[in-house]
């Protein structure tokens, strides 16, 4: 049940969160062909069934490791949360990062007044200035 390259990295590109078409564009030479030969092509190549497996085992090994990872990071912190050993800032610390993973803090917002704006474009126009 071997794959080409081209469909190893086509189903790559999809498990990946491409959609069919992009994943076509990355694997195959489609620069000359229309949008719709693209989306024909990606649609066969898609369904074709050992394509089809490949993509399905891909999906399946990256969120049992995306959700492994989760899961051990939490199980980690909040040991440390819980221990009566951990020191006070280790605790504080570890909730805080458990707080972070489940989005319970607000959404940072970051203002950008005219000062920071006028000290970028210093620095973006600097290295331009000393070429003359």
């Amino acid at each position: 049940m071997a794959l080409t390259a081209k469909q190893e990295a086509f189903s790559q590109a999809i498990a990946d969160g491409m959609t069919r078409s992009d994943a076509y564009r990355s694997a195959y030479n489609a620069a000359k062909m229309k949008p719709d030969s693209v989306n024909v092509n990606a649609s066969k190549l898609a369904s074709d069934a050992k394509v089809a497996l490949r993509i399905a085992e891909l999906k399946s090994a990256i969120a049992s490791k995306g959700l492994w990872t989760r899961e051990k990071s939490v199980l980690a912190l909040s040991s440390i949360a819980d221990s009566s050993e951990a020191k006070a800032n280790e605790i504080v610390a570890a909730v805080k990062e458990l707080n972070l993973m489940h989005g319970f803090n607000a959404p940072l917002k970051i203002n950008v007044d005219g000062e920071l704006i006028h000290k970028i474009e210093r620095i973006l126009v600097r290295p331009a200035d000393s070429n003359s």
